[in-house]
């Protein structure tokens, strides 16, 4: 089989290549190792396809940032936006997220496949890529599962990460990559849940609380979120805990310490939370010290704190000692959660790690190693914090490649 363009990977990146490319009258072949296409992106937002923000700023990718930047020089967040809309579909902001109006993720994967349904478009499901080689001729040869041979003198490889496997991205991307020669950044787990090492954990399990979280590294400060933080018999779950996950992952690998520090009453500073703690004794000076948090903490969460700080919950409010309270507030401002792990790319939205960035043209996401040879999406090293950043970067990449695949393909 001849094709112009050979398109890797039915997700976010590949789809909306291949439609761009589509509306070109490119002949395009998609490979798509799963029996449909697009099932991570029907994952997506619990279902609702967050596919961008309003305030799509390159900063929020780390230390990929100025590579996010470059390519959004070239495909600017409201061209993205523009494209969706080319294909019919119509978006809601919901404090600052973008979503599809019909809040189905449905949505935004029907319109890709209605941009992809053409005549000069052929979606193969069900096959992977056994081997992919430039040709002595110039593009790829490259073998499918399913015996076929397919040659093009363009190729994207948009096959995903490591995250959510059964999703369809289990690594075969970075290890094809790095077959071609291309080098790959340790991969790891990315907005996932953490696990932790506490004896109060399972008593917890399925308890929420508000919470102000300082990721600490070797004993100093190296992030912080704040937001609802679902306990569990393994560690914590929770958006806030998700945004910090990559970081943990990539600490730990490298042999840190680290641990949680959890602020559990993150409406007060941490400095007034003495002052409280004595307005509320003094309120109270008979009370036991389990009724001095009813009110303010779940009774389990009270329990752990009290726990924590070495207190009886029977102790009498009043007669706690100066050293007592301080442990007290302690225990209310930096529960500490030391982390062991992660839960895993089976887990994960994302993957942290990828193919190196400086192998990549961000102008046109070609390989600067393989003449012919593009890149989109979670393959690359480049991931962001939750609220639609990384499904954006997917699109955006995926229709920078196609232009620039385009491009080649007229000259």
């Amino acid at each position: 089989m001849h094709t112009d363009c050979l398109i890797l990977g039915g997700g976010a990146a590949g789809l909306a290549a291949c439609a761009r490319l589509a509306q070109t009258g490119a002949r395009v072949t998609l490979v798509e190792r799963l029996d449909r296409v697009g099932k991570k992106i029907m994952a997506s937002g619990n279902g609702r396809c967050n596919l961008s923000n309003a305030d799509m700023n390159p900063a929020y990718y780390g230390n990929a940032a100025p590579f996010v930047e470059r390519v959004y020089e070239q495909t600017p967040p409201e061209e993205v936006l523009s494209f969706f809309s080319s294909l019919g579909l119509m978006t809601a902001q919901e404090e600052g997220r973008i979503y599809p109006r019909t809040m189905m993720a449905a949505s935004v994967l029907d319109v890709l496949r209605m941009g992809c349904d053409r005549e000069n478009v052929s979606l193969l499901t069900g096959q992977e890529v056994v081997s992919l080689m430039p040709s002595r001729r110039g593009g790829f040869s490259a073998q499918l599962s399913g015996g076929e041979g397919v040659f093009a003198p363009t190729v994207l490889c948009a096959m995903g990460g490591s995250a959510a496997p059964h999703l369809g991205t289990d690594g075969a991307g970075t290890r094809l990559l790095h077959a071609l020669g291309h080098s790959v950044t340790p991969l790891h787990p990315a907005l996932v849940q953490l696990k932790c090492d506490h004896g109060a954990l399972r008593s917890l399990k399925g308890v929420r609380a508000q919470a102000r979280l300082t990721l600490d590294i070797d004993g100093h400060a190296a992030a912080q979120e704040t937001g609802e933080l679902l306990f569990a018999d393994y560690g914590v779950s929770g958006v806030c805990v998700f945004q910090l996950s990559g970081l943990a992952a990539d600490a730990l690998a490298r042999k840190h310490r680290v641990t949680l520090l959890v602020d559990l009453l993150p409406e007060l500073a941490e400095n007034a939370v003495p002052a409280w703690l004595d307005a509320r004794i003094d309120a109270q000076p008979t009370a036991s010290a389990q009724a001095l948090l009813t009110g303010v903490f779940p009774r389990l969460l009270s329990l752990a704190i009290l726990k924590q700080a070495g207190i009886s919950p029977e102790a009498q409010a009043g007669r706690l000692s100066v050293a007592s309270r301080a442990s007290l507030a302690g225990a209310i401002t930096a529960f500490p959660l030391p982390v062991t792990g992660t839960q895993g790319f089976k887990n994960a939205q994302v993957t942290r790690g990828g193919v190196s960035l400086g192998e990549v043209d961000p102008e046109s996401m070609a390989s600067r190693l393989v003449d012919g040879l593009y890149l989109a999406g979670e393959v690359l090293d480049v991931d962001g914090p939750c609220g639609g950043y990384n499904l954006h970067f997917a699109f955006a990449s995926g229709l920078t490649a196609a232009r620039a695949m385009s491009a080649r393909l007229r000259t």
